[in-house]
């Protein structure tokens, strides 16, 4: 690699990971991941939740937010976003602190749009306000329809996702608490 050049995602979760002197399976297995999913996160075959890239960092003692933020050139950022959330656009509003429990984000969901992927899981506490339009919310296969200036609190270990079944674009607060 070019002295200088931007490292992907995958790249920044393995350099990490080798930092700390763990295998592939190591930090498959504290993650809660399957390693075979882990290695093409690294080799940057797949685009991994939310939820697992703040379990990865927390797994080794990172800021939550560490993957999160990315530091590449803003059409790369902007392409792993979508890669990584398909059907939404999130920004993050908190800036990355290892001894900050909290972090906030901006998400909007286009109209008519049903998640596709992964359900989110990972450690901590979840707060979802609606700032405009409205969201689908499923936490534990119970869903629940939220309108505008409507929130919802839950135990983000519990599987999650979103979609906007609305006319219009939705925008989200979404607040999490990881210990």
């Amino acid at each position: 690699m070019v002295t200088g050049e931007p490292k992907s995602l995958g790249q920044r979760i393995r350099q990490s990971r080798e930092k700390r002197g763990l295998s592939v399976q190591e930090l498959a297995d504290r993650a809660g991941c399957v390693d075979e999913y882990l290695e093409w996160v690294e080799d940057g075959q797949v685009e991994p939740s939310v939820g697992l890239l703040i379990q990865l960092a927390k797994t080794m003692h990172l800021d939550s937010g560490t993957f999160l933020i990315m530091h590449d050139t803003t059409d790369q950022r902007l392409e792993e976003a979508a890669k990584r959330t398909e059907h939404y656009s999130y920004k993050t509003l908190t800036p990355p602190e290892a001894d900050k429990h909290l972090m906030a984000f901006s998400i909007r969901i286009p109209p008519k749009t049903v998640h596709k992927g992964v359900s989110y899981s990972h450690e901590g506490e979840e707060f979802v306000y609606v700032t405009s339009g409205e969201v689908e919310i499923t936490v534990d296969k119970e869903r629940k329809k939220l309108a505008e200036k409507e929130s919802l609190r839950f135990n983000a270990y519990l599987d999650h996702h979103l979609s906007n079944p609305g006319e219009k674009e939705c925008e989200l607060l979404v607040v999490l608490y990881t210990p």
